[in-house]
């Protein structure tokens, strides 16, 4: 379970990245990618621009407190049970976060990781947790694959290592919610119907 203390410096990157100062577009224009992965990585780095300019003038909301967030989080999910759950809202510089965790175990000791978070809609969160949501992604090799998708009707990203390396699937719901499922050995349809057990059509009316 991560701890208080990186959730804090979390929200202390993302007060401070609001105050920093914008590339211009002749700073953007110069920086031409040598290599495919400098491109990829030029990409992302305008859709976390993209993001921001496009949700700053979107009005953030006050983030629900944790514990309406931790009702969301399933007692048993695809074989595996909820063992702990924990939440906290916090706040850092008129930026403020509220977060549920849940740990999970199966009966043959694989370990789960289920993550709510609200972040208010506020789109320099987004940019930090959920830059996927505005490119695709598509790539793959020996090992695995990471690419964009959509499930039950919302944008998401699939992280896949067949070696039994932690993969991840994360959602992004209503603009402002990111659904987080991580296990080491799991199969992607094993993360989907873990994130397909929280109740999404409940975030609709969450405000």
């Amino acid at each position: 379970m991560k701890n208080n203390h990186s959730f804090f410096v979390f929200l202390l990157l993302v007060a401070s990245a609001c105050g920093g100062k914008k590339e211009t577009a002749a700073e953007d224009q110069s920086a031409r990618p040598a290599t495919p992965q400098q491109a990829m990585e030029q990409a992302m780095e305008q859709a976390e621009r993209t993001i921001q300019q496009t949700t700053e003038l979107q009005q953030p909301v006050e983030p629900v407190n944790f514990r309406e967030l931790k009702e969301l989080l399933p007692e048993k999910a695809a074989g595996f049970t909820r063992t702990n759950a924990a939440g906290e809202t916090a706040g850092a510089m008129n930026i403020k976060i509220s977060k549920a965790e849940g740990d999970y175990k199966d009966d043959s000791g694989k370990e789960l990781r289920l993550l709510i978070m609200d972040t208010g809609g506020l789109g320099i969160s987004l940019m930090s947790m959920a830059a996927w949501s505005s490119v695709t992604v598509d790539k793959e090799d020996d090992k695995g694959y990471e690419r964009t998708t959509t499930f039950k009707g919302y944008k998401c990203f699939e992280k896949f290592r067949k070696n039994g390396e932690s993969s991840e699937l994360a959602l992004l719901a209503e603009g402002r919610f990111v659904i987080t499922a991580t296990c080491r050995g799991c199969s992607m349809e094993t993360l989907r119907s873990v994130v397909g057990a929280v109740q999404l059509s409940k975030l609709k009316n969450i405000r």
